[in-house]
């Protein structure tokens, strides 16, 4: 019997078989949409996400009828929840996390309750990503639809509605709502009365927890498949790349992402300061800790196809991926060109939804190829500055194991060794945030104990090339770090300002 990983994110769905040892069998993948009806306004159809969820699950279910899927579990993207009825229909759009909306929402719970209260409940600051926010902002911008909803679905929860069970979250998703008790593992009413919300979540679960066993359904899956708690993407990604304490998953997609495990508590202090957040994981008293920008691979996409025009047309010629060519043709040594990453706002540690990117210091000598690689220079610049503030948390980063796009990159890989100094971990295993969540929906069915799950992923994260920084380029890349760093303070007001005309405009 194989076991289905299903991984939501921010553009698309994959659904991943594997057997129980960890091997991959089959994959199916389904990109889809987000939507932008004003600017600074991020959303996902609920219903376009649903039909890439039944189209992937239909395909692995298809190619797997000699070996059916037993069990299931879901790894997501955080915050984004849409509205539903007491009958489950979908009322709205989920709005994104990194969607503008609950700037003032943010402000009416701060001045309730503090930013270190929320933070002692959470494990998180306040910041308008979080779910509660875009819920306010429904409940005041929406009060008819409010007034009809009966949950706030995460697409985890939405899912396993559409299955047929009573909807559940786990709880690292439920940490993502800002509304979560990570040391009772129930709804803050401390922060929902601050709020003046009722719970308006599913019931949350640990995951890896049983949910319950699907009946007949339009997915395709066996009846009887076994669903469990899943996990937010990041923490899926760190289970499934096998990190130890010491070390941190570097995921390059959509969203570039540092994540840790923790074996201590962290400094509260510095993590508060710096937007920084530690919040449950599968495991009783697991902890994991993130640290990420929203620009992350998409930049390198935005650059292939507003500027890559040449590029494209090369890769056509030759039949080779358009990234192949770009990454082919980078200059070797590090350039003067600074590339601030906050094309769809900022992540930690400032989370500015009005922050907006940049590129400095162009000549007329510029080359295209040298802004190709200051686009990977700027993502990996922002990794370092968070890695330089988890250090203050007393959470040590020793070496770096990239799994996302990236992973697939050794131009890239070697230019974030070059500037984390540090070793980065190709690892051979792609799927991380797949197989960590099928394992949970096999822990869950019965079939693998939680020792064994780590086990599993040991044996199959098996570490690629290890990418060691260049003495001579990492100095040099520090002295550009030691400018980069105060760009971003530099130039605040002035894109401030500059937001507010593209605002109006819109």
């Amino acid at each position: 019997m194989s076991i289905l990983g299903l991984d939501i994110g921010t553009t698309g769905v994959k659904a991943v078989a594997f057997t129980t040892e960890g091997k991959p069998l089959v994959s199916s993948y389904q990109e889809y949409h987000l939507i932008n009806p004003e600017e600074g306004f991020l959303e996902l159809d609920p219903m376009e996400v649903l039909a890439g969820v039944r189209k992937v699950c239909r395909e692995v279910a298809e190619a797997t009828t000699a070996d059916p899927v037993s069990s299931l579990s879901i790894s997501t993207l955080g915050e984004a929840a849409l509205p539903v009825d007491e009958n489950f229909e979908v009322l709205g759009n989920a709005i994104v996390g990194f969607d503008a909306r609950g700037q003032e929402q943010k402000e009416q719970l701060a001045a309730k309750i503090s930013n270190n209260a929320v933070f002692g409940i959470t494990g998180h600051g306040i910041n308008s990503y979080h779910t509660l926010f875009k819920i306010m902002w429904w409940r005041d911008s929406h009060p008819e639809i409010f007034a009809r909803t009966r949950y706030f679905l995460t697409f985890s929860d939405f899912v396993i509605s559409r299955l047929g069970l009573e909807p559940r979250i786990d709880y690292s998703n439920a940490a993502r709502t800002l509304s979560f008790d990570i040391h009772t593992s129930t709804w803050s009413k401390k922060i929902l009365e601050a709020a003046n919300l009722e719970p308006i979540f599913a019931q949350p679960i640990a995951p890896g927890e049983a949910v319950g066993e699907i009946g007949s359904n339009d997915f395709g899956l066996p009846e009887g498949c076994v669903v469990a708690g899943g996990l937010h993407d990041q923490p899926a990604g760190i289970l499934g790349a096998g990190i130890l304490p010491g070390e941190s998953m570097l995921a390059t997609g959509t969203v570039v992402c540092l994540g840790v495990r923790l074996d201590s508590h962290p400094e509260p202090g510095p993590m508060i300061e710096n937007n920084l957040c530690y919040y449950p994981t599968f495991g009783e008293g697991q902890r994991v800790s993130l640290a990420w920008n929203f620009t992350g691979g998409s930049l390198l996409k935005w650059y292939r196809d507003q500027l890559g025009a040449g590029e494209r047309a090369e890769a056509e010629r030759r039949g080779v991926d358009p990234y192949e060519v770009i990454c082919g043709e980078l200059p070797e040594d590090p350039t003067s060109v600074f590339v601030l990453p906050h094309f769809t706002t900022a992540g930690t540690p400032s989370f500015d939804p009005r922050a907006l990117g940049a590129i400095l210091g162009l000549r007329l000598t510029t080359s295209r190829q040298e802004i190709a690689k200051a686009v990977l220079e700027g993502v990996a610049y922002e990794v370092l500055l968070n890695a330089d503030l988890m250090a203050k948390s007393g959470i040590e980063i020793k070496r770096y194991k990239a799994i996302g796009g990236a992973a697939k990159s050794p131009v890239w890989l070697q230019l974030y060794a070059d500037i984390l100094n540090r070793p980065v971990v190709q690892l051979e295993v792609t799927e991380g945030a797949a197989l960590g969540v099928a394992l949970l929906g096999a822990h869950g069915a019965g079939r693998c104990s939680a020792k064994e799950v780590h086990e599993v992923i040991s044996n199959q994260t098996r570490e690629g090339t290890v990418f060691e920084p260049n003495a001579q380029r990492a100095a040099r890349y520090r002295e550009r770090f030691e400018i980069y760093r105060d760009i971003y303070d530099t130039t605040q007001d002035l894109t401030h300002r500059i937001y507010e005309l593209v605002k109006r405009r819109g």
